[in-house]
């Protein structure tokens, strides 16, 4: 990303011509969540888990989505900021937006169709082809890693080319103030507080059920960590919640953006706000709120690896 920034600041001259890369961004999201979908349905672990525990996940990802979401709410209107992360005289007045809220809105709809058909579909060919007819899943899952690599890489490489076009990061984050901090504690502090209520109203302990809500879209790890506890049942729930909590993250962020606010969709995929959706909040928000994605992203990593086994041990 900062490679490309420093490259595209000596373009800025022809950004005119290069409107290309704003297309190139839409392709490689739609190839690089097609390609999600289909490690997810290759996945025995989570075709598995669907049946077991895919209600009490669904549960607490909702639950935690929310949270999030509210906090950054609550932290804005303190901040004196509309839900297009506007604060002061850049404030749009309640109902201003007209025919623009409602493109952006079925704009954010149609993508949300989309990306929900690309990861659909390809968790079907993932089970049904690569898993249940060729039986391949490992071999699959081995050499899909570098693809996945290479598209994550272009993709940031991309948006680090079009923030270097515009050449307005520096002013963002001086924008951003301390919400660029305020922010991700808001949606992290709201994570944990649906944890608390998931173990308050589920069979998990409290403890169990704040682990769980601390992995923060991180699937690779917090599952892991928990299991290693001596709790199996909290592992596997926690390992769903954050798979679908990231899925949530990709697919519907356009409509979170357009719904409830640009801020508060940033709260949605944890931490995968600073990687894989940072284009999708890019292109569906405003650019100066990839600022606040990629904070929130960086704190909720950041915070997993302390949070996570302080918590369960």
């Amino acid at each position: 990303m900062i490679l490309m920034y420093l490259v595209s600041m000596k373009l800025r001259s022809k950004k005119d011509k290069l409107g290309w890369v704003e297309e190139a961004v839409n392709v490689l999201v739609y190839i690089l969540v097609f390609l999600m979908g289909m490690r997810m349905g290759a996945n025995q672990e989570i075709i598995d888990s669907l049946g077991t525990i895919g209600v009490q996940s669904l549960i607490v990802t909702v639950i935690t989505i929310v949270f999030s979401m509210l906090g950054i709410t609550l932290t804005r209107l303190i901040l004196r900021m509309d839900r297009y992360g506007n604060v002061g005289e850049d404030r749009v007045p309640k109902g201003s937006g007209g025919s623009k809220d409602a493109r952006a809105n079925m704009a954010g709809i149609k993508s949300t169709v989309i990306i929900g058909l690309l990861v659909a579909v390809g968790m079907s060919l993932g089970y049904f082809v690569i898993y249940k007819r060729l039986g391949v899943q490992n071999e699959f899952m081995e050499k899909s890693d570098p693809l996945l690599t290479i598209c994550l890489v272009l993709l940031l490489g991309a948006v680090g080319f079009m923030l270097g076009l515009n050449g307005t990061v520096f002013r963002n984050i001086r924008k951003a103030g301390a919400g660029i901090i305020l922010f991700p504690v808001a949606a992290i502090l709201g994570s944990l507080l649906a944890g608390v209520i998931y173990g308050l109203i589920s069979s998990m302990s409290v403890r169990e059920g704040i682990a769980i809500s601390c992995g923060f879209g991180w699937y690779t790890y917090a599952p892991n960590v928990i299991a290693q506890a001596g709790h199996p049942v909290a592992s596997a729930v926690s390992f769903l919640h954050n798979v679908i909590r990231e899925v949530v993250g990709i697919i519907g962020i356009p409509v979170f953006a357009a719904k409830f606010g640009y801020v508060e969709a940033t709260a949605v995929p944890g931490v995968a706000a600073m990687d894989v959706c940072m284009p999708i909040v890019e292109k569906y928000a405003r650019e100066d709120i990839v600022v606040y994605s990629f904070a929130v992203g960086l704190l909720m990593c950041l915070s997993v690896p302390i949070l996570v086994p302080l918590v369960i041990q």
